[in-house]
């Protein structure tokens, strides 16, 4: 029996389960995993984009969640000197090239439904 497996299901299922384990573990004082949230947020949403990508219906969508949640991550750990008042122009960077690739590498079908 040959059952097909949706990639991006089931790895939003197992961030979730690992999200909960963390927050379990914290909780009940077993592990302090509050810096390491505190930290590392941005990675979940991340994670999610990279769930939309794998799931090939919802490529855009995963493209720029990947996108947010990297310049998220990049201005809250504060890399390059980068934080949120002097990176929003990398943010409409980000914007802009995801929405050009869009209309360069969308097929016609896909031109026509975001019209």
């Amino acid at each position: 029996m040959n059952r097909k497996i949706d990639k991006g299901a089931l790895l939003n299922g197992l961030m979730l389960i690992a999200i909960g384990l963390l927050f379990l573990l914290d909780r009940l004082h077993i592990e302090d995993f509050g810096d390491l949230i505190r930290l590392y947020w941005p990675c979940i949403i991340i994670l999610f984009g990279i769930s939309h990508i794998l799931r090939r219906e919802s490529l855009w969508s995963g493209l720029w969640l990947v996108t947010v949640g990297v310049w998220l991550q990049i201005v809250h750990l504060h890399l390059f000197g980068l934080n949120f008042r002097n990176s929003w122009p990398l943010f409409l960077i980000a914007l802009g090239s995801v929405l050009t690739l869009r209309a360069v590498l969308a097929t016609p079908k896909e031109n026509r439904s975001a019209e």
